[in-house]
């Protein structure tokens, strides 16, 4: 949400600053990314599958998930690996062991390993 704020911020400072306005076209991607980082939603199905449905960039369908890979060195967002049939999605959630406790219990097969 701060990134959101700042960027709105960056946006007015430059229109009122500038005379050029090509120069606000920079800001859109990142603008863009920040809302659908924000409007990113993580569903767990009652057969186990996980939907993720993104903002801009729709929605990603993990059928089959069969091993639940927890780094706790690595970056925020390549936490939680998510190996399913058709290979592998990294996902970030708000709430990273509630995320883990509900998978369990929607996937009672699945591996869960933690590194």
């Amino acid at each position: 949400m701060t990134i959101l704020l700042i960027l709105v911020l960056a946006i007015v400072w430059l229109s009122l600053e500038s005379k050029n306005y090509w120069r606000l076209l920079g800001l859109l991607a990142p603008l863009g990314l920040a809302v659908d980082q924000l409007t990113t939603r993580i569903q767990i199905r009652d057969n186990g599958d996980v939907w993720i449905r993104r903002g801009f960039t729709g929605v990603s369908r993990l059928h089959g998930i069969s091993k639940l890979i927890y780094r706790k060195q690595a970056w925020k967002s390549q936490q939680i690996v998510l190996r399913h049939t058709k290979g592998h999605a990294t996902v970030d959630p708000k709430d990273r062991k509630g995320f883990i406790a509900s998978l369990k219990e929607a996937n009672p097969m699945m591996e869960y390993v933690e590194e």
